[in-house]
C-alpha cells in the first residue's frame, strides 16, 4: 500500500504543484555551514544555481557509452519515473545528481519523469513529507513503474549511475 500511495504522490506531485503554485527551490541557512541550500520540490535550474558544483561535476562526467547505447534503445513506455531525494549540502549528491542529469540529457529522458526533493540534514524536506519513503542516506533515486517501487539507488552507485539504471530497469523487465 506504502508503495502505490507513494508513486501516487510522485505521479501527480508534478501537476499538484503547478495547481497549488508550491514554491520551489527554496533557500535555507544550513544549521552546521551557514551556507544557503534548498530545500522541498527543487528543480534542475534550482540546482544549477545554487553553487558551481553541479556545473563542474556535469561537464567533467563521461557516462559508459554501453549503457547510453541500452539507456537510448529502450521504448518511452518502459520508462519508470524517477524520484531523487538529495541534499544539496551533500557531497554525494553534489557528485551523483549532475552525473544524472548528463546521462538524461544523452538519452533524452523526459523531464517530467523526474521529481526532486532536497531535505536538509536531519533529512527533511520542507513543506513535503518524506517520512512513507523511508530515505536515510542521499542521494536516492527511487525508480517507480506502474505505481510499484522497482529499486533505489542509494548514496552511491555501486557501478556509475548510467549503468544501475540500466541494471534496475533490465531487472523488471
Amino acid at each position: 500500500m506504502i508503495k502505490f500511495i507513494a508513486a501516487l504522490i510522485f505521479s501527480l506531485g508534478i501537476g499538484i504543484s503547478s495547481i497549488l503554485a508550491q514554491e520551489v527551490n527554496i533557500k535555507v541557512r544550513d544549521t552546521k555551514t551557514g551556507n544557503d541550500i534548498l530545500i522541498g520540490e527543487v528543480t534542475r535550474d534550482g540546482l544549477q544555481n545554487i553553487g558551481e558544483w553541479f556545473a563542474t561535476e556535469y561537464n567533467a562526467y563521461t557516462p559508459d557509452t554501453v549503457a547510453i547505447r541500452i539507456l537510448k534503445g529502450l521504448q518511452s513506455s518502459s520508462l519508470p519515473y524517477i524520484f531523487v531525494v538529495l541534499g544539496t549540502w551533500c557531497g554525494d549528491s553534489k557528485e551523483h545528481v549532475p552525473h544524472f542529469f548528463k546521462v538524461m540529457d544523452i538519452v533524452k529522458y523526459p523531464a517530467e519523469k523526474v521529481f526532486m526533493v532536497a531535505v536538509d540534514r536531519e533529512k527533511k524536506g520542507g513543506d513535503f513529507c518524506l517520512s512513507d519513503f523511508d530515505i536515510t542516506l542521499v542521494p536516492t533515486f527511487i525508480f517507480t513503474q506502474k505505481g510499484d517501487e522497482i529499486g533505489r539507488i542509494i548514496e552511491t552507485p555501486l557501478t556509475t549511475i548510467e549503468q544501475d539504471i540500466v541494471n534496475l530497469i533490465m531487472s523488471k523487465k
